[in-house]
């Protein structure tokens, strides 16, 4: 029995896709981003620059808020900046990396939060991407999906809210959008990333205990499979030990309940 829980695990995945020396935005409501930049700061990527949408620049806080606009967020941070001035410096290709969640995640990396079924006259309407369909244009994307099922990871999204590849190719490049795209997708059941030429998303691992038929089962078109299965390489003890420290009321595990 493994002695760290699914939010733990897909917190350091996503930390492992931040690079020292990385600018990283981290978006509002997003607990296991959150906890990502803390541990890629804390562990292998100490000049990582963490920028946070409670307006500051790497805070280190003594306990995880339970909003990731908190003033807990505020603490010991290097500087304060203006969320639209953020929004700037990524315009400028100052920025590297966003983490972005979804109700929807299409097989080319293509997101959705603005509505399920026809967008003029949906069964669901959901609250917006914010800023993402600009940020998606000029920065790399890293998706996280807690619930990893077929009516969130689906053939084609009902609505692009965020762009990943468009239809796959050079589809985005034609679209004038040559910049950023999708990097990984983790997701309670395994890492995700996208094939070369195709654009297409493709498994790269599976978590301890999982299965690829369980996978397979629970995805809504046909991932590109490789030859050889890896298997993700769970959390250290020092990865957990500073989890649990620094976020002693679970918020890392909010997005599982």
């Amino acid at each position: 029995m493994a002695d760290y829980t699914v939010a733990e695990l897909m917190a350091v995945c996503l930390a492992r896709e931040i690079k020292d020396g990385d600018r990283v935005l981290q978006g509002l409501y997003s607990p296991l981003p959150m906890m990502a930049c803390l541990l890629a700061k804390n562990f292998h990527a100490p000049n990582m620059v963490y920028f946070n949408t409670s307006d500051v620049i790497d805070p280190e806080p003594t306990e995880v808020p339970f909003s990731t606009a908190g003033p807990a967020l505020q603490e010991r941070a290097v500087a304060y900046i203006p969320l639209w001035q953020t929004f700037d410096l990524a315009q400028r290709g100052e920025l590297d990396l966003i983490f972005l969640g979804a109700a929807q995640v299409d097989k080319y990396g293509n997101t959705n939060l603005s509505a399920i079924g026809p967008y003029e006259k949906p069964k669901v309407r959901l609250p917006g991407g914010a800023a993402s369909a600009h940020l998606c244009a000029i920065m790399d994307t890293v998706i996280w999906v807690p619930r990893h099922n077929a009516r969130i990871l689906v053939e084609k999204v009902d609505f692009i809210t965020g762009q990943g590849y468009l239809t796959g190719g050079k589809a985005r490049e034609e679209a004038g959008i040559p910049k950023g795209g999708p990097r990984k997708v983790v997701t309670n059941l395994c890492i995700m990333d996208f094939e070369p030429e195709t654009k297409a998303m493709r498994l790269v691992s599976l978590h301890p205990g999982v299965t690829l038929e369980e996978v397979k089962e629970n995805t809504g078109f046909d991932l590109i499979i490789p030859d050889k299965m890896e298997t993700t390489e769970p959390p250290s003890k020092e990865e957990l030990e500073f989890m649990r420290q620094i976020d002693p009321k679970g918020v890392r595990e909010l997005e599982f309940h």
